[in-house]
């Protein structure tokens, strides 16, 4: 849950004479494994780079003339799509790129450099170097490409891009890509040397199309950063060829330096990057130890990052031999602590074809999204069906609604799921109940990047689905998809939809696409007022229009809260206050929960009661901690029967159903409980080269009737709020095309 503050941050730099620092040599422990290595070699007398002996291909970035014959193109960032994309500008005059050089000798080799960024206020820009003879001679080679680069304001990045030569790259780059990452070389006035490690010269067959030297697209205008001395280099080992592979047989097929995606081998430096230094693994895997055990506010995510983290992420550091190991393996731990505020951050790929982690819930190769079922036709219990489904899958076999997932790779699509999302998956929820729906909303996604085959159950109708009125089908996902992707040089142009865990709109003309977190859409249909949301985030808007639904006091309000993203603290205040008053008086207080192995502070039952309510809860005094009561005589709404429905909930959407539980007139109805997150989450900056920051919930809360009683209970996160109406859609309904959680909620409401 958001409160909505913020910091000042300050900066500071200074430019000394070049002179060799002492980062220039790492000293790795024996017991560290191999990772890159540095190639040029540093000339301490001369202060200069020197090409390496056996360099196979150099750019030197003194001229023009050089460039042009590179065949390079000017890059800029059309930053009105989502990813933003590169469009490019063959380089074929000197005159379009000399003012893109830096003074004489002002380069770290040779005479000058080149500097790419917002070039005299011009917007981002870079430089694409596509010496397509260059590239063709290395496609069968391991491969490391270095540089050297001095930041100026923007954030150095050399990217090797993978493409076909027929394929066009105005829509961008969508294959695969290789990152960069820092040496630990440096000098004094801020030339910095990065390499990709090593890397292959082809993926799949595709060669490198490109070596992309840009900042962000979302640097500041007027930054920029100098590069020189790219070299490239042969280093042992063979290509990895795209072999058949699952997720359960990756390190035996595919070898420790690889990853399996598309149910193909690929090199795991296109999907989680290049593999760091063995002392910045070290320090990386530090830093989120001392997160992880001593900043994190859910007391059982702290005991698991003391207990199991810590020892678990210094063996990754020390032993890990490829980025699939170091990133992918951390990346799961930080799952393991079940905070669902707190995440690893994103990898150099992101959203590309190749990106190794989930990040939204999409209809993906399936081209449909799946939900949490009562499997009422074939036994009971909760399972996957299919919620919606469109026409064109890449797999070649449409879906249909109320489809059963029967099997993941031969394993229960649960186990398979349990087994394989926590690696790959963005963040994990506090509460392990909550997990059903939570993978519901990502299967699709998972299944396409990272699943061989599937086996469906379709029911020949809602009151037959047995022996010879059941059809098992079994899906070819991996092929398809792989092909579809080598064909198509990333997913395409395809047509595809957001996954959502409604089987059924609770307002017919809910506009999902534009609701985001802050759209409110109330219908009243039958004397029940539907108000279907996504969450607590926007301002007075969001307010204004909760206060219209309960002011006129409705007798019957149906809340669909089932994807439930959170928001903002002061809107939950708000909400507490149109539906529950001092006469049913509850409250908390969230505050810097601390290690957990260390007592709660005196100060939570003494100082911090003036931090409870009002503008006390913003002073510096209170800094950390905050909390409001139930304290209204008379609620617009406090007579209001409501069923609020929910699913995948978390952060305040946690909240809210916690303060409104025991309520008169209140029911919760769900398939399970919430994330159980209850506490503030901040972002923090990413601790590596080309990745997105992560995330990190610093507090956690407690919940009574009274200040006093919030020294006896427990800690809150995860500990999901319980349904009251456990209550699951069932696959006889989805045959039908009925919402039973709707119809279950909706029947209560009616009811005297």
């Amino acid at each position: 849950m958001s409160t909505a503050r913020s910091r000042p941050s300050q900066r500071s730099a200074s430019v000394v004479r070049r002179r060799v620092a002492s980062t220039l040599a790492i000293v790795v422990a024996a017991a560290l494994a191999p990772s890159i290595a540095s190639a040029s070699e540093f000339d301490t007398k001369a202060g200069v780079v020197r090409f390496a002996p056996d360099a196979v291909k150099t750019w030197k970035l003194d001229s023009a003339a050089e460039l042009i014959a590179a065949s390079a193109f000017l890059t800029k960032f059309d930053t009105t799509s989502y990813p933003p994309r590169l469009r490019l500008t063959k380089v074929t005059d000197a005159s379009m790129i000399e003012s893109n050089f830096t003074a004489p000798s002002d380069a770290v080799e040779g005479v000058r450099a080149f500097r790419v960024g917002s070039v005299a206020g011009a917007g981002t820009s870079g430089l694409a170097i596509m010496d397509e003879a260059a590239f063709a001679a290395l496609a069968t080679s391991r491969i490391e490409i270095s540089m050297w680069a001095r930041a100026e304001g923007a954030m150095p990045a050399l990217v090797v891009q993978y493409a076909k030569s027929d394929w066009s790259l105005e829509s961008g780059f969508d294959f695969a890509s290789a990152f960069s990452t820092r040496t630990g070389r440096e000098t004094s006035d801020g030339w910095v040397e990065f390499t990709t490690g090593p890397i292959d010269g082809s993926v799949w067959g595709v060669p490198i199309r490109a070596i992309v030297l840009s900042p962000s697209p979302y640097s500041q205008k007027g930054t920029a950063f100098a590069v020189d001395a790219i070299e490239v280099r042969k280093v042992p080992g063979p290509l990895t060829a795209p072999t058949a592979c699952t997720q359960a047989d990756v390190d035996k097929t595919c070898g420790p330096s690889a990853d399996c995606m598309y149910g193909r081998c690929v090199p795991s430096t296109v999907t989680w990057g290049p593999l760091p230094t063995g002392e910045h693994r070290v320090e990386f895997a530090d830093r989120w130890t001392h997160i992880a055990s001593h900043l994190i506010g859910d007391r059982a995510s702290s005991e698991y990052g003391r207990k199991v983290f810590t020892p678990a992420a210094r063996d990754l550091s020390r032993y890990s031999v490829s980025s699939r190991q170091f990133f992918g393996g951390m990346n799961r731990l930080v799952n393991g602590l079940r905070d669902n505020h707190t995440s690893f951050g994103s990898p150099p790929a992101g959203f590309a074809t190749f990106g190794p982690m989930l990040f939204f819930g999409w209809s993906g190769a399936l081209h449909a999204c799946f939900g949490v079922v009562e499997k009422d036709l074939t036994g009971g219990g909760l399972g996957f069906g299919v919620f919606h489904a469109g026409d064109k899958p890449i797999s070649g076999v449409p879906l249909k609604q109320g489809d059963m997932l029967v099997a993941i790779d031969g394993q229960d699509p649960k186990e398979w799921a349990d087994a394989v999302i926590p690696g790959i998956n963005r963040t994990s929820p506090n509460d392990p109940k909550a997990d059903p729906a939570a993978y519901a909303e990502l299967l699709s996604a998972a299944i396409s990047a990272r699943a061989k085959e599937i086996k469906v159950a379709r029911c020949a109708s809602a009151t037959a689905c047995t022996g010879d009125n059941v059809k098992e089908i079994t899906i070819d996902v991996a092929s398809k998809v792989s092909a579809h992707v080598l064909a198509n040089g990333g997913w395409g142009d395809l047509d595809y939809f957001g996954c959502s865990p409604r089987f059924r709109d609770s307002v017919a003309d809910f506009d999902e696409a534009s609701s985001g977190e802050d759209t409110i859409t109330p219908r009243t249909v039958d004397g029940i007022v539907n108000v279907q949301f996504d969450g607590f985030s926007g301002q007075e808007g969001w307010q204004g229009k909760m206060s219209g639904v309960f002011e006129p006091k409705p007798a019957a309000v149906l809340m669909d809260a089932r994807q439930g993203n959170g928001g903002y603290g002061n809107n939950v205040e708000h909400l507490l206050g149109l539906l529950r008053g001092k006469d049913q008086r509850i409250g908390f207080i969230t505050v810097v929960n601390g290690t957990y192995d260390e007592p709660s502070p005196s100060s939570l039952f003494t100082t911090y009661e003036k931090c409870v309510g009002g503008e006390a809860g913003f002073s510096f005094s209170c800094f950390g901690a905050w909390g409001f009561f139930s304290d209204l005589e008379s609620p617009p709404g406090a007579a209001t029967k409501i069923a609020w429905l929910n699913t995948v909930d978390v952060s305040a959407n946690d909240y809210m159903p916690r303060l409104l539980a025991g309520r008169t007139g209140f029911r919760i109805f769900a398939p399970h409980p919430t994330a159980g997150a209850f506490g503030a989450v901040t972002s923090f900056s990413s601790f590596m080269p080309g990745w997105g920051g992560g995330s990190l919930q610093y507090q956690d809360s407690r919940f009574g009737s009274t200040y006093a009683e919030l020294s006896s209970v427990r800690w809150e996160s995860g500990h999901g709020v319980a349904p009251d109406v456990v209550v699951a859609q069932k696959v006889s309904d989805a045959l039908n095309g009925k919402d039973t959680m709707l119809e279950a909620a909706r029947a209560w409401l009616k009811a005297e």
